[in-house]
């Protein structure tokens, strides 16, 4: 019989004990919406995105890049930042802003919580766009999971907390797997909210935010289950996300 795999939920990343996610496999969520931004940037025909952590530092490194071949991204507070070219909005990546592009993203939370997965043997990048996608990657791969929320502003939320859960549930489904009590309460809350996935994340926090900024149709373009097959993967030497695997998967989803 196969051995136990060890399955952690870290709400936040601070969450993350210094040194825990060393060896591991871990999963960043960012449903509203670093993470769902990112598959669409890379389907829409962008190389790779480059994350940093900070406005100027995003600056500089587009500014370092060739002319014609560089999307600089990124919002603080929600709102696209003054002489960015976009925002963290899924809608503003399609193939005619992205094609042949690197993008430099900056974002409040979900970039802190890539960032955080470094530690990691290795980092995929999950959202509900890309969830049957990531379940597939997770489910090959041997090493424990850590599965990072962003969480918004220091605080666990709704969003991150229900993708947690329902990549707990198809792993539990799966294997014979060993959860942390993040990971269990995760769990609970996709069992209670996974079935009403769009009206879940309207009701969020983040939701409600983006409702507040006239960006609704942002939380609608996140609950797009399965809209792509591809996996972002986080490399190193740069520090970059790239598509790490794509190919068309069985839906995983709830039926």
């Amino acid at each position: 019989m196969p051995d136990q795999r060890d399955v952690y939920v870290h709400l936040l990343p601070q969450l993350a004990p210094a040194g825990f996610l060393a060896g591991g496999l871990a999963v960043v969520i960012d449903v509203l919406r670093a993470t769902t931004t990112i598959v669409h940037a890379l389907a829409a025909g962008c190389t790779c995105v480059r994350p940093c952590s900070e406005v100027e530092e995003a600056r500089a490194l587009a500014d370092a890049m060739r002319a014609g071949k560089v999307l600089l991204g990124g919002e603080r507070g929600g709102i696209q930042i003054d002489g960015f070219d976009l925002g963290n909005s899924p809608r503003q990546f399609n193939a005619k802003a992205c094609k042949g592009t690197t993008l430099v993203l900056t974002t409040t939370n979900g970039v802190v919580a890539i960032l955080r997965a470094r530690e990691a043997d290795r980092a995929l990048l999950a959202a509900f766009v890309n969830y049957s996608a990531v379940c597939e990657q997770i489910r090959q791969d041997a090493r424990p999971i850590h599965i990072l929320c962003a969480g918004t502003e220091g605080q666990p939320t709704l969003e991150d907390t229900l993708l947690a859960g329902a990549l707990v549930d198809f792993l539990s489904e799966e294997l014979d797997v060993r959860l942390n009590d993040s990971a269990r309460l995760a769990w609970d809350c996709f069992e209670n909210h996974g079935r009403v996935l769009k009206g879940a994340l309207e009701l969020s926090r983040g939701g409600q935010i983006l409702a507040s900024l006239g960006m609704h149709e942002d939380v609608h373009a996140a609950a797009e289950v399965d809209r792509f097959n591809l996996v972002p993967e986080l490399k190193r030497d740069p520090l970059r996300v790239e598509v790490g695997a794509v190919g068309i998967v069985k839906s995983r989803w709830l039926k």
